[in-house]
């Protein structure tokens, strides 16, 4: 065990050592042992535990980011579906407004009363036209505030991401080995009692080509 992975066992040890009796039974010394053990054994499962919390709160996020990116596509869909109905329905009121225009010209005997109401239909038109813009700029106003929130939700997750690589990397190798003549994948797995496809995978080796002087992590038994 390297003493910067391990650095409380080694920290535990040297307390143990330096408070101890300068004369103790081996019952003593046993059981003091276990003691610290024990504490190094207690320290690695809060690790894995953290981990595993790490692991669930990122799950969480990619769900959260999932949900907030299908309502925004609902919200989308369902903006664009209504703007195209209402611009629809505008534009047969307005093919309506112009044809009874030309009715109009085409007959100056009508009243001066279905002028007014024409007129009033164009007023009510244009109003219609101002609420749907200012209605576009909201929309528009409310997807940018979502993209923020997608931004500052990315950023969180690669920080989690980053902390959990890093709480990995403590407990997944337990020493550095150097790449000496004569050395392979399989002989170096051999030596250290695990598997060529863990070395590999550790550190990150797309094929079981080695090099002299090469610093290799081996898998924590």
């Amino acid at each position: 065990m390297p003493l910067k992975i391990y650095p409380l066992l080694f920290a535990s040890l040297a307390t143990l050592t330096s408070c101890s009796p300068l004369k103790s039974s081996p019952h003593d010394e046993k059981h003091q042992w276990e003691l610290t053990v024990h504490e190094v054994q207690t320290t690695l499962d809060d690790l894995r535990h953290d981990i595993n919390c790490f692991q669930t709160e990122i799950q969480i996020l990619d769900g959260r980011i999932k949900y907030y990116e299908n309502a925004l596509a609902t919200l989308k869909k369902e903006g664009l579906e209504q703007q195209q109905a209402k611009i629809e329905l505008l534009s047969q009121q307005i093919q309506s407004f112009e044809k009874k225009w030309a009715f109009l010209e085409k007959n100056q005997n009508a009243s001066s009363q279905s002028a007014q109401q024409f007129l009033s239909h164009a007023n009510e038109t244009t109003a219609s036209l101002s609420q749907f813009k200012d209605r576009i700029q909201e929309l528009e106003q409310e997807i940018l505030l979502q993209n923020r929130k997608f931004d500052e939700l990315a950023k969180l997750k690669g920080a989690i991401e980053s902390i959990a690589k890093g709480s990995r990397g403590v407990a997944t190798f337990s020493k550095i080995y150097k790449v000496r003549s004569g050395d392979s994948l399989e002989k170096i797995a051999k030596a250290h009692k695990t598997s060529v496809e863990k070395i590999k995978k550790l550190n990150s080796l797309d094929n079981d080509l080695i090099v002299i002087g090469q610093e290799i992590q081996i898998p924590a038994e």
